[in-house]
């Protein structure tokens, strides 16, 4: 029986920067991670105000900002058409007024390390089994390592294992999960020069696309509704690498780094909506507890402010040796309703971008193309979709459109 303060079911990047935060306040925390150790990124990570105030938090930001590339462009355009607008990102009244594109394993990799020094454990390849009934003042846990059972002690147990929470089924938290109609594949290919700093978007009807400079790579991502990605693959790599060619031609050599579909993430979009985020000796957070449609790009920014309230509230917990639902119920509290709020935006941003329909098509051409001149409602949209507020004026909402 492995004995710790904290025990994280996931490593990912909410799991370790929780176990960050919670490790430098001298709690014990070990993390369970499913995974084995040394697998590859297929896909980039886009770090932003907000993600990135919680890293500097942590003490990290200059590491991060070494293995990253800034961006503080991003200009949509029509496929196949004119300019739509592009968004500044240096507008902000923020320290942080950029974006940070990253390859996921990479910043892993700097959590990893941070968590290893401040003496916390990462168990690699072991599976969370169940949470067993006991009347102790301790989580029991069941898991895995290697094919032999193992088994583990901790006053609290998070879950930051993803959309399809292990610890949320255990813990029978209720929840609703909505599927969207969207299609998302996901691609690092080889360095395009010719983008400079600049990030771009493209979109038309039923399609959209994007293009972000990593360091060592030009990070890819295109949309296609789900009900024709069959149809969509059967066509073969080389018609889905000539398609990116012809929205993006600065990126056409690159594309000879992509071989085999293999080279190529791709994933169904996701809602997940809890009814609570606690229990007694126990929390979800990112993920788990709120996945979200991509069209933000928030998912492990939401993660990386979950991370830093919940190690807030744990450390609270054990200085009042109060484990119970309510006493961890404040972390929900702080985080519940901004997340809520980029959920909802996100999802509405998804309907003009990725739309089928020639009306919302239309309508969301329109409201790039005035928010792009209007310096006021471009503040606005990105204070939004950066994680800065957690809410829009009616008036603002009305200003987007009319």
């Amino acid at each position: 029986m492995e004995d710790c303060d904290v025990l994280i079911v996931g490593a990912g990047i909410g799991g370790l920067a929780t176990g960050c935060a919670l490790a430098s306040n001298g709690l014990r925390a070990c993390i369970l991670e499913a995974r084995p150790r040394g697998i590859r990124s297929m896909r980039g990570l886009t770090l932003q105000p907000n993600g990135l105030t919680a890293i500097g938090n942590m003490g990290l930001l200059d590491q991060v900002v070494s293995i990253g590339s800034k961006t503080t462009r991003v200009a949509w355009h029509e496929i196949g058409g004119k300019p739509l607008a592009t968004f500044d990102y240096s507008v902000l009244d923020h320290p942080h007024n950029y974006l940070l594109t990253v390859v996921p394993d990479e910043l892993e990799l700097v959590l990893r390390d941070a968590f290893s020094k401040r003496n916390g454990m990462i168990y690699e390849s072991t599976l969370f089994r169940e949470i067993q009934p006991n009347r102790s003042e301790r989580v029991l846990v069941k898991a895995e390592r290697d094919g032999s059972p193992i088994g583990f002690s901790a006053k609290i147990i998070v879950g930051a294992d993803g959309w399809n929470s292990k610890v949320r089924q255990a813990l029978q938290i209720p929840v609703r999960v909505k599927e969207y109609c969207e299609n998302f594949f996901f691609m690092l290919a080889r360095r395009a020069a010719s983008l400079g700093l600049e990030a771009r978007q493209y979109v038309s009807l039923g399609e959209m696309a994007g293009f972000f400079p990593t360091q060592e790579s030009t990070y890819i991502f295109y949309y296609v509704p789900s009900r024709i990605v069959r149809e969509f693959k059967s066509r073969g790599l080389e018609s889905f690498k000539k398609r990116l060619a012809n929205i993006e031609p600065d990126v056409s050599d690159s594309l000879d780094s992509i071989g085999s579909w293999g080279d190529v993430a791709d994933t169904v979009a996701r809602r997940v909506d809890v009814k609570t985020w606690t229990a007694d000796r126990a929390a979800l957070l990112g993920d788990a507890a709120h996945a979200l449609d991509p069209s933000w790009a928030q998912g492990a920014n939401l993660s990386l402010q979950d991370a830093a309230a919940l190690a807030s509230t744990i450390e609270r917990c054990f200085e009042l040796n109060d484990f119970t639902a309510e006493a961890l119920k404040g972390y929900e509290k702080e985080r519940r309703k901004q997340t809520k709020f980029v959920q909802v935006g996100a999802e509405r941003t998804a309907r003009f971008t990725t739309t089928e329909s020639s009306f919302y098509y239309r309508l969301g051409k329109r409201i790039l193309q005035r928010t792009g001149r209007n310096k006021e409602l471009m503040l606005a949209a990105l204070k939004a979709s950066c994680g800065l507020t957690d809410h829009l004026s009616m008036r603002e909402k009305f200003r987007f459109i009319l």
